[in-house]
């Protein structure tokens, strides 16, 4: 009687700081989100390399610290490669976008002022409701902004790599012991249920586990083609920054339907005031990329990974997004998948008990 009304107190208490804090549950999901990055950045890693790291002792017969040497020097190796290779160029791209912004920012000014006079002869009236003078103001201090958030950003990015570090580390000691974990976990769930629903409760882990692997290696190299094909479309039409173009609309192409739009925005904006007319092509070959993408390559490499409709994709980005930012727009995906598995396990066990399965 103590324990629940103990569990009752405490639903009745987090129910109260949700009605009277609506933000409390948004901040205590951030924080913890924050606070377990390194933990589900190392299950990820070690979710991803499990396939090739038990494929390896299959067929080579491999002892377990032959196989994790083995998949971690070449995983850090293609990183480092990846690295040195990369982020120099895209290093000097960033400097050199940051040093011509303020050349933007004249353009942009131009082309505001122009578009303020014309509207000024055309129609006073709309001219005064869209106020650019107003605009320019705002405008005229982005450069400082930009230069600030900067700092910011460097931080972000500081803390994004430590945890990546630290996630690599969990993921070694993960994969280890894995059967370690896979026999504590079993045991705690035939101790804490009955035996059939411990046996669902595994059978939905697997299931789970299939899907996001399944989902994040064909996604990963839907994205790692995309971005390729990107940066050669690019240097081909001659766009400046084409490296760093294609990286970005690589990475945001991660996330369905929305990515695509994210990545095609910051495209034609740099393209365009170095040419209009290139920042035309870059246009029109970034959605015949994307077009190729969503008809062909996507579902040729992806299937029906995830089994969720458009409708609960977007749904889930815009609740990723609003949560947790970009990362949560990545994540969103899967983890709505995940909870899909199991709310259809659920509603399958309670139409069986009714007998509604055959009706419904």
């Amino acid at each position: 009687m103590i324990w629940k009304l103990t569990v009752i107190g405490l639903i009745l208490l987090v129910l109260w700081r949700v009605i009277s804090e609506p933000d409390t549950i948004s901040r205590v999901l951030q924080y913890t989100f924050q606070l377990l990055t390194p933990v589900i950045m190392g299950i990820a890693i070690a979710l991803l390399l499990n396939t090739v790291l038990s494929y390896m002792e299959e067929r080579f017969a491999l002892k377990r610290y032959q196989s994790l040497s083995i998949v971690y020097v070449t995983f850090i190796g293609l990183l480092v490669i990846s690295a040195v290779t990369l982020f120099p160029r895209i290093y000097s791209s960033v400097s050199s976008l940051i040093e011509e912004l303020p050349f933007y920012i004249r353009q942009l000014d131009g082309f505001v002022s122009q578009l303020n006079v014309f509207l000024q002869d055309y129609n006073e009236t709309i001219a005064q409701t869209l106020d650019f003078k107003r605009f320019e103001e705002r405008y005229s201090g982005w450069v400082e902004t930009a230069v600030l958030s900067s700092v910011g950003y460097v931080s972000s990015f500081t803390m994004t790599l430590i945890n990546f570090l630290i996630g690599i580390v969990i993921s070694i000691y993960l994969l280890k012991d894995k059967e370690v974990f896979a026999r504590m976990f079993k045991r705690l769930l035939y101790a804490m249920f009955p035996v059939a629903t411990a046996k669902t409760t595994i059978d939905i882990f697997q299931e789970m586990d299939y899907i996001f692997k399944r989902y994040i290696i064909g996604k990963s190299l839907d994205c790692l083609i995309i971005g390729v094909m990107a940066v050669i479309g690019l240097l081909i039409i001659g766009a400046p920054y084409a490296l760093l173009l294609g990286v970005i609309i690589g990475i945001l192409n991660f996330i369905p339907y929305v990515g695509p739009l994210l990545g095609m925005i910051p495209a034609f904006i740099i393209t365009y005031f170095y040419d209009p007319f290139t920042a035309v092509l870059v246009l029109v070959f970034i959605f015949l990329l994307q077009q190729f993408d969503g008809l062909w390559l996507g579902p040729k490499i992806l299937g029906d990974s995830v089994g969720i409709t458009p409708f609960w994709v977007i749904t889930s980005i815009i609740i990723g997004g609003s949560l947790f930012g970009l990362v949560g727009m990545f994540i969103s995906v899967p983890v709505t998948a995940m909870i899909q598995v199991i709310l259809s396990r659920i509603i399958d066990y309670r139409l069986s008990r009714k007998n509604l399965n055959e009706l419904l």
